[in-house]
């Protein structure tokens, strides 16, 4: 009777981490329009010689708006105009949000496969590879040969 029980209480867990995944599911894909990267606000002088910049070094041009992130291990700037500043920001933050999510729907999804295999009885360190001591025996042999 106790296993009955014990049963039951993992298949209502196992539904309600089923239950949360889609929460987090649908969440994902009511993300909408998202960026990475990140937004600076940059000051610079535009370097003519009759220029307020070049007489004056407290000032300089700006702000300009650049959107900064990696691409293949490499930094890409992207320039951003004033007007679309707002709804960058706005997409940047998006993006963290789906990260977040991105992060719990992966986290939920491991909770359910972890549930799944305890319920069939299976165990994760049972499927474990073990190493072979056959190998490295003849590492062992072949090294005293060469020796």
């Amino acid at each position: 009777m106790l296993q009955d029980n014990e049963g039951q209480e993992m298949s209502e867990k196992l539904k309600e981490l089923e239950e949360k995944r889609k929460r987090v599911g649908e969440q994902l894909g009511r993300v909408g329009d998202m960026r990475q990267g990140s937004l600076s606000a940059r000051y610079l002088k535009c370097g003519k010689p009759l220029c307020r910049c070049t007489k004056e070094k407290s000032y300089s041009h700006g702000p300009h708006f650049s959107l900064t992130k990696a691409v293949k291990g490499k930094t890409v700037t992207r320039t951003i105009p004033k007007e679309a500043v707002e709804s960058t920001k706005a997409q940047i933050a998006r993006y963290q949000d789906f990260r977040k999510l991105s992060q719990e729907f992966l986290a939920v999804n491991e909770e359910i496969c972890d549930a799944k295999l305890t319920e069939s009885g299976g165990n994760a360190d049972q499927d474990q590879k073990k190493s072979s001591k056959r190998s490295s025996k003849l590492r062992l042999s072949e090294k005293s040969k060469n020796s």
